[in-house]
């Protein structure tokens, strides 16, 4: 365990002694730390918060303080994370409110420098949070998204997986998963078809990803009534389609549906 002496370790801390802990940090007495975790200087960690292994916390990192929420009350709730994460300088992640709730972060996600992950918040894996991104209270993110900087998510909002929201866009409603998104008011501006191609999307679940977008967001539709025809699409058996229809079961926001699309947007979306 490579500890620096100004750092502050309170009694009853779990840590690896594989951890690195960098100067003027101080960590709280319910706090877990998993191994090769790097905790760089001046960062503050609290409350019951468990971090998993090979995570890089950079200086002026918070994590486990209370939420900014006027319903705490002090009760016990947790924060948990991941492995592989990297928290870029003056990120903060706060515990849930809630007596046994949790603000969860699964692995490989890149938080840069000066993004808010509120209370209660859900963030899956292999996430980019651009800079100074802010996630309000209950905000679920799902797996392999991007978010542009400076952008802001409502709270209990839902964003997709693979979903790419453009810099400075402010989100007020559930983005479903594979779309870019943009603005203020936000809207669809195409498919992300780069991001599903480098993660490894197969071609016919492209092909069936395609048809379902130009279903749903280019039809006259209403949110139902695209539902419903895509239930009855031969699309809906292939398993990224059914993560799409899951997410619209689940949505309680409102869907953002409606498409402006420029002719080259179009064009590059397909």
């Amino acid at each position: 365990m490579s500890i620096h002496p100004t750092a502050i370790i309170a009694p009853g801390a779990k840590i690896h002694p594989t951890v690195e802990v960098g100067p003027y940090t101080v960590i709280g007495p319910n706090v877990e730390i998993g191994e090769k975790t790097v905790v760089g200087p001046n960062c503050h960690i609290e409350g019951y918060t468990t971090i998993g292994s090979e995570n890089q916390i950079s200086p002026f990192v918070s994590i486990g303080c209370p939420p900014q929420d006027r319903k705490f009350g002090g009760e016990t709730s947790y924060v948990k994370i991941g492995n592989g994460n990297h928290f870029r300088e003056f990120v903060t992640v706060h515990m849930a409110e809630g007596a046994g709730n949790e603000t969860v972060i699964g692995d490989k996600n890149l938080f840069m420098a000066y993004v808010h992950v509120a209370h209660n918040c859900r963030v899956g894996s292999n996430v980019t949070l651009a800079n100074c991104v802010t996630l309000a209270g209950h905000v679920h993110v799902g797996d392999k998204a991007t978010l542009g900087g400076f952008t802001g998510i409502h709270q209990f909002c839902k964003i997709g997986g693979f979903v790419m929201i453009g810099g400075m866009s402010k989100i007020v409603k559930d983005v479903p998963p594979f779309i870019k998104i943009d603005g203020n008011p936000a809207r669809v501006i195409g498919l992300n078809s780069v991001g599903l191609r480098r993660n490894g999307v197969p071609r016919e679940s492209l092909d069936a990803i395609r048809a379902v977008f130009k279903m749903f967001f280019r039809s006259q539709l209403n949110v139902t009534q695209a539902k419903e025809k895509l239930a009855a699409m031969p699309e809906a058996n292939d398993p990224y389609i059914r993560q799409f229809i899951e997410f619209l079961g689940t949505s309680n926001r409102g869907i953002y549906k409606r498409t402006r699309e420029t002719p080259s947007e179009r064009e590059a979306s397909e």
